[in-house]
């Protein structure tokens, strides 16, 4: 399983620095990223990761799709109506998520996994979505994640984690940038 986990922390990082440079090829690399993923999550019984790599298989596609588009070149933000929504979503995912993988799964850390579900899936729909703030969403994902894959001694995850925690805090800043140059032209 290390060389799995080894391939997918490489391409996992490659993906996230594309998508910090609002890359298209974020989406096909980040496909490699997800099969390895959804290995090592089911192997290792994080099944809230494993369902969320899924997720992402499946958004990936759409977000592939949609910035092919010229209508989604550059990042937008959502509107005040648009962020109450996603946070709400969020917000209602989290308990129900946290029950389902407390009572029906044998998952090692239901409540920290239900959390970096409920991030994960908003996040990556907002990715898909090319909205800024895919960002915050991954952010506290990627910390919580950093504790869980530690605790489950994945180190090189962990690690990697840690990585795409920084790079999220440089791509935050890049669309930011590129957002307020747009609404200048």
């Amino acid at each position: 399983m290390e060389l799995i986990e080894w391939i997918g922390v490489i391409t996992g990082i490659i993906a996230v620095y594309l998508l910090y440079k609002n890359h298209l090829l974020t989406w096909p690399v980040g496909f490699i990223n997800i099969g390895c993923f959804m290995f090592i999550f089911w192997q290792q019984r994080l099944y809230g990761d494993f369902v969320v790599q899924v997720i992402f298989l499946l958004t990936g596609i759409v977000g592939w799709v949609n910035w092919n588009r010229k209508s989604f070149k550059n990042p937008t933000t959502s509107s005040s109506k648009e962020k109450t929504i996603w946070i709400t979503v969020t917000l209602a995912l989290l308990p129900l998520t946290s029950y389902y993988l407390n009572h029906y799964t044998n998952c090692s850390y239901p409540v920290a996994e239900a959390a970096i579900f409920s991030l994960s899936i908003i996040g990556q729909c907002l990715t898909a979505l090319r909205k800024l703030e895919n960002w915050y969403w991954w952010l506290v994902a990627d910390a919580l994640m950093m504790v869980v894959y530690y605790k489950k001694e994945l180190y090189p995850t962990a690690v990697y984690a840690a990585i795409i925690f920084i790079i999220g805090i440089f791509g935050l800043i890049s669309w930011q940038k590129t957002i307020l140059n747009s609404t200048r032209n």
